[in-house]
């Protein structure tokens, strides 16, 4: 195979694997919510290649590797989106979905405030 073709190969398949589907996956319905993993997908490659000298063919050579970690699982139940994170330290992910309930009641207040319900989004 050329080295050319080996590129382009590896990439789709990289390309392939590091789909969103990949780090953020499929939601998992349950009972009373829904789970959605959350994953790190770290991905890794080298190629090379070089002529020979007039005894000797040219050579080519790839290598590469793939790491998917669970990070986190969203759990979206009624009125609350949480994010259980399987590590002890926070993430910027995990602040911004904790925000998440609290925006909404300051939404749910500044329409009730100005006379919208908060059911339909309609004036009363």
């Amino acid at each position: 195979m050329v080295i050319q073709d080996l590129v382009k190969t590896v990439l789709k398949e990289l390309r392939e694997i590091s789909k969103t589907q990949t780090v953020v996956g499929e939601p998992i319905s349950l009972k009373e919510a829904t789970v959605i993993p959350v994953s790190k997908v770290s991905l890794g490659f080298g190629i090379g290649g070089g002529e020979g000298s007039e005894k000797s063919n040219a050579y080519e050579g790839t290598g590469g590797g793939i790491a998917i970690e669970p990070q986190a699982f969203i759990v979206v139940q009624k009125n609350k989106v949480e994010l259980i994170t399987l590590k002890k330290t926070g993430t910027v992910l995990g602040d911004v979905i904790d925000l998440v309930p609290k925006v909404m009641d300051r939404v749910k207040e500044m329409k009730n405030k100005n006379g919208l319900s908060s059911e339909t989004g309609n004036e009363p």
